[in-house]
């Protein structure tokens, strides 16, 4: 079972959605952590070796720390989430 450390800002960022759509990544996260499903993909070009987890139109930045501990950065509509 996977755990989820959230970044201050990344928890910032799911409060400034709205409440439908942050109840929908909360479930996506919870089910990625117990099952491993979810559509998750390494991002291109990332010295940090992050990935992104798409939720609909939504994408979670997070980095494996290992041990099942995944750290989240960012929670961004993807009109937003590869602006660097």
């Amino acid at each position: 079972m996977s755990r989820f450390a959230w970044e201050p800002a990344a928890r910032a960022d799911l409060r400034r959605i709205g409440q439908e759509q942050a109840l929908a990544i909360l479930r996506a996260l919870g089910r990625y952590g117990r099952t491993g499903i979810g559509d998750i993909r390494k991002l291109t070009d990332d010295p940090e070796e992050r990935y992104r987890f798409r939720v609909g139109d939504w994408r979670v930045v997070l980095k494996a720390e290992g041990q099942g501990v995944y750290r989240i950065y960012s929670v961004d509509h993807r009109k937003d989430a590869y602006r660097m």
